[in-house]
């Protein structure tokens, strides 16, 4: 369903405008969060182990919390973007750079807020069975 969003809107010109390029973005944020994320989380859900390294722990702890953060941002964005549409509908719509603009800065906060749980992760024996956990400086008792 994503994928069909992202392809309609980019392949019918007067489908381009700023609510649609935030669809589009919200639309590939949750494309990569179910391409990333559902089968590794699924896999390791119900083994119990993380077979996938260290990297990958790291990656699988910081791209789920970036893409929830595009997703919501963009979401907030739309809404906004609606809100002026009404509130001043003489008022000029975003143009085509404020929006990528607007986009790019979506992606750039939500890597930055995501960062520490990639920062923190890494791999950790429980009974002699490998886990990917995130381990918090100062953490005393896994609060």
């Amino acid at each position: 369903g994503n994928a069909t969003i992202i392809w309609i809107i980019l392949a019918h010109r007067r489908m381009r405008t700023a609510t649609n390029y935030f669809i589009v973005n919200l639309a590939l944020s949750d494309l990569l969060m179910s391409a990333f994320n559902t089968i590794f989380n699924f896999i390791y859900a119900s083994h119990n182990v993380w077979y996938f390294g260290e990297e990958f722990c790291r990656f699988q702890n910081w791209f789920p919390i970036t893409a929830v953060f595009v997703s919501i941002y963009s979401m907030t964005a739309v809404a906004a973007e609606r809100y002026v549409a009404i509130i001043h509908p003489f008022k000029p719509r975003l143009s085509a750079g404020s929006t990528r603009a607007i986009i790019g800065v979506i992606w750039l906060v939500a890597f930055g807020l995501a960062f520490p749980q990639c920062f923190y992760a890494e791999i950790t024996m429980d009974n002699g069975t490998v886990k990917c956990t995130v381990v918090w400086p100062d953490d005393v008792g896994s609060k």
